[in-house]
């Protein structure tokens, strides 16, 4: 009889449990990427071979055309099967002047028990297998101007995005358009002035990020250079 909870089991069969997890994975999202590709090879880039592409066990895609938001979010979640949205958020990078909006899909499986991840039988020797577990996930990241942090809203596909949407508003200032339910703060109080994760935020009480400290001393010397 198999035991995992004994030790030296454990360590003899995680190895091989790890390679056939990644051999799973790499398969998974050599299949998406390609599916995706098909659809939308000219508006979307996929980095294949990069340190994100090798780490993880989800496909990063990025959409270049804003305006096709729906059309792939549609996509992932009708033809993909990528029914469950984690989470919008969004990054700024401020000295390249542009926000990245991330969006993260997981495809649950429909079970009639509570274990919401796929099954799959590995033989790991003769008369010894196990199940293993495990659950597909996707990130689409959407590249704005910071200038015009404007992007359509998902909410009316996915109904869990209206809250995201109102968060990433919140602290970040992406305006989310045309929207069901009004585009409203959710954590600020709505008097508050400001998006507190941007990099150029700043408040009288809070103490100046030492990101924004060292590029303003940067920028300062350079100036002074110039005038010489």
């Amino acid at each position: 009889m198999f035991l995992w909870n004994l030790e030296t089991n454990r360590q003899k069969y995680t190895p091989k449990l790890q390679e056939k997890r990644i051999e799973i994975f790499e398969e998974y999202k050599k299949k998406i990427a390609e599916d995706l590709s098909k659809k939308f090879e000219d508006v979307i880039h996929i980095p294949y071979g990069t340190v994100d592409w090798l780490s993880r066990n989800y496909p990063i895609v990025v959409l270049k055309d804003r305006s096709f938001l729906r059309k792939i979010v549609e996509y992932i979640k009708n033809e993909l099967g990528f029914n469950y949205l984690n989470y919008i958020t969004a990054v700024d990078y401020y000295l390249h002047n542009v926000f990245h909006v991330v969006y993260e899909f997981t495809k649950i499986p429909l079970k009639t028990d509570s274990l919401a991840v796929e099954e799959t039988e590995i033989e790991l020797e003769k008369d010894i297998k196990v199940n293993l577990n495990f659950s597909y996930r996707l990130r689409l990241i959407v590249v704005l101007d910071r200038d015009d942090p404007k992007i359509d809203s998902i909410e009316d596909i996915y109904r869990t995005a209206d809250w995201h949407e109102r968060e990433t508003y919140d602290l970040f200032g992406i305006v989310f358009q045309n929207r069901i339910n009004p585009l409203e703060r959710i954590l600020m109080p709505n008097e508050w002035e400001g998006f507190p994760l941007r990099k150029d935020f700043f408040h009288e009480r809070i103490i100046p990020h030492p990101f924004l400290e060292a590029y303003y001393v940067v920028k300062k010397v350079k100036e002074l250079e110039e005038r010489k």
